[in-house]
């Protein structure tokens, strides 16, 4: 009808969000690990959109630089049984500490009881080098019985390279020391029957002091002087490359919580806190233990006392299920502020409190007395930590809706 103005809803950043994530989790970005630079192209990359939107450095500073040790595959690993050429990712991968292993080697099939009997280890760690050990999963959930079982592998290790049998789904990680021989898990059913021999081309490089940045950006309150943060985190890294044949892009695993971040970025930017500075952090090495995070909770770039919440985004990229809210117990007031907007609105499936956990980049800071929360989305696709989570298979299904509730809970500030 004319002359009536009828309310719009806001814009989506969904496909800002998917171009985000294409970019960070793009194989140019090499997974935004270790080999390769990935890390520091995706550093420099978000430094470039925090410029882009206006973002200021604080004190003069866009980087928050640290080092931390980690080990690292950038050459081809090459695993054959039986003649059978196994594919890296899909059908095995590498411990994530493990050491390096050249050549054929003789499978040695040391059996669960072997683990009880002295003479058996005794014999088996007095062979002559060209052997391998092949471990089985035992079928017990007796935690005593798997902790000797773990001893066991350790004490292989030192003697032999090792491959053990893993699951249906393979999850990898990052380490931060190197064994002494290479350590392979295998993919359920990728060992073939009967084998006796294996082939290994398994080169690490440990990086005693691998060199990091987390990223800042500050928007600063349209009351002038005001000394108050909102800080809102997300991790950036990922777990790069094992070797160049097999990419871990990590889609959801951080590129949609970076994403997150940067949406909510250049609103905030547009549009500052009357009263609250907001400092946008885009932590380093989350992925290798905290480590970003835990080195910028020890040399705080603001006055944590100062700090009214901390809101750390990681895995943003679902949401059929809603979202869960980590420390949720412990911040009762952000909570329950999140469940009212909610109920207003209606944008999420729920909003799910969650007690203290140590999973995420909020941690070091909550350990300090900061009032800090983390948000994941729940349902869907559930790829994580594996070749799999990749841009084209990310739905970014309650993307907009969490954007837009964390808009109304920031607004408050």
């Amino acid at each position: 009808m004319a002359g009536v103005l009828v309310a719009q809803p806001p814009p989506s950043v969904r496909e800002q969000a998917r171009g985000y994530v294409a970019t960070l989790a793009g194989p140019a970005m090499h997974g935004r690990g270790y080999v390769s630079g990935g890390d520091s192209l995706a550093a420099d990359w978000i430094a470039a959109q925090f410029d882009r939107l206006g973002l200021a450095p604080l004190d003069g500073q866009r980087y928050q630089r640290f080092h931390f040790p980690v080990n690292t595959f950038p050459d081809s690993v090459r695993v054959a049984i039986g003649g059978t050429v196994l594919q890296p990712g899909i059908d095995f991968i590498t411990d994530p500490a493990s050491g390096p292993a050249e050549g054929r080697f003789a499978l040695v099939r040391p059996t669960f009881a072997d683990l009880a009997d002295p003479d058996a280890r005794a014999r088996l760690f007095a062979r002559p080098p060209g052997w391998a050990a092949y471990l089985d999963r035992p079928a017990t959930t007796d935690k005593d019985s798997l902790h000797a079982y773990a001893a066991f592998e350790a004490e292989l290790v030192r003697h032999a390279p090792v491959l053990k049998q893993g699951g249906s789904k393979l999850t990898w990680s990052v380490a931060n020391e190197a064994l002494p021989h290479a350590v392979i898990e295998l993919r359920a059913g990728a060992m073939p029957a009967g084998a006796d021999s294996v082939e290994l081309h398994v080169r690490d490089r440990f990086i005693p002091a691998h060199a990091a940045r987390n990223v800042f950006g500050a928007a600063r309150a349209r009351k002038k002087g005001s000394t108050d943060w909102l800080v809102i985190t997300a991790h950036y890294d990922h777990l790069g490359r094992m070797g160049p044949d097999a990419l871990f892009p990590g889609a959801n695993d951080n590129a949609s919580g970076t994403a997150m971040l940067l949406c909510l970025a250049e609103r905030i930017a547009r549009h500052p806190l009357k009263k609250v500075n907001v400092l946008f952090i885009a932590f380093a090495g989350e992925e290798a233990g905290l480590q970003g995070s835990m080195w910028c909770a020890a040399h705080p770039p603001v006055d944590l006392r100062r700090i009214k919440l901390l809101i750390n985004l990681d895995l943003n990229g679902t949401g059929d299920d809603g979202i869960t809210v980590v420390n949720a117990t412990e911040q009762r007031k952000a909570f329950d502020a999140l469940v009212a907007i909610n109920k207003r609105t209606r944008r999420l499936a729920q909003v799910k409190p969650r007690g203290p956990a140590c999973n995420s980049d909020h941690c070091p800071f909550a350990l300090k007395g900061v009032p800090a929360i983390f948000l994941y989305t729940m349902g869907g696709v559930s790829w994580y930590h594996d070749v799999n989570d990749r841009p084209e298979t990310l739905p970014l299904t309650a993307f907009d809706g969490l954007y837009r509730t964390l808009i109304d809970l920031v607004d408050r500030y």
